[in-house]
């Protein structure tokens, strides 16, 4: 749900009303007068435009972005929104999940590419986002993605995954027995358990505390946790 408020003003709109799964976003503008800002809302819920948010009750998220608010203007603002009977607010703030998460769900999308076949001696091969390889990576074949490379087969090259900067990519192989490894920009090579390449079973590489290491596939569901809060993490503190 757009609210178009050409009707209040001519100029550029100085709140977005967007549907959300959990209710009504409210995104305030960041640099326009507090006081005109206070009117264009009040017009908004109380005036003719309001009954477009009549019916029941409804969760709200107001974002008022990088705006700095003083108590006095945080206690007016917000309640000309507390004044509908059916808003229930559910958060207040700058740069609230609910932002956030409406723009950056493109960047959390990333593309998969299933690959059918071998992956020839000295072949370069490149895949935007993850990528599964059904098939083998022979010796000085390499096999580069800007997102994980999964490969169900022998793994004998050179795979580099997060080419892009994504440090949280990983490499995966059914027989684990690479050439070089690497990871957004760190180099290795794949360890050795006495002298043979790890190959028992199927296992991933990952970076820990800046160096790669290896662990078995049966881990990937505990460590995929852990990589989801990481980001999470990540991402709220960029955005503070």
């Amino acid at each position: 749900m757009i609210v178009n408020s050409e009707a209040l003003f001519e100029t550029k709109p100085l709140v977005t009303v967007k549907g959300t799964r959990d209710g009504l976003l409210f995104l305030l503008d960041e640099q326009s007068d507090f006081d005109a800002l206070c009117a264009y809302v009040s017009d908004l819920l109380s005036g003719q435009s309001g009954k477009v948010f009549d019916g029941p009750m409804v969760e709200i998220v107001v974002d008022y972005g990088r705006r700095q608010l003083t108590p006095s203007d945080c206690r007016r603002l917000l309640s000309l929104f507390l004044e509908r009977d059916n808003f229930v607010l559910k958060t207040w703030g700058g740069r609230t999940d609910a932002r956030q998460s409406l723009f950056y769900r493109t960047r959390a999308v990333r593309g998969q590419t299933i690959y059918h076949g071998v992956v020839r001696a000295g072949e370069p091969l490149s895949f935007d986002g993850d990528v599964v390889i059904i098939g083998d990576v022979n010796p000085s074949a390499h096999v580069r993605a800007t997102g994980d490379i999964y490969v169900f087969g022998r793994l004998l090259g050179i795979a580099h995954a997060g080419v892009e900067g994504d440090a949280n990519s990983i490499i995966a192989a059914t027989e684990f027995a690479p050439m070089q490894l690497r990871i957004n920009d760190t180099v290795s090579r794949a360890p050795k358990a006495q002298q043979q390449p790890l190959h028992a079973f199927m296992e991933f590489a990952y970076l820990e505390n800046g160096h790669l290491a290896v662990s078995q596939m049966k881990y990937f569901a505990q460590w995929e946790k852990a990589r989801n809060r990481a980001s999470d993490t990540m991402r709220k503190g960029s955005r503070a």
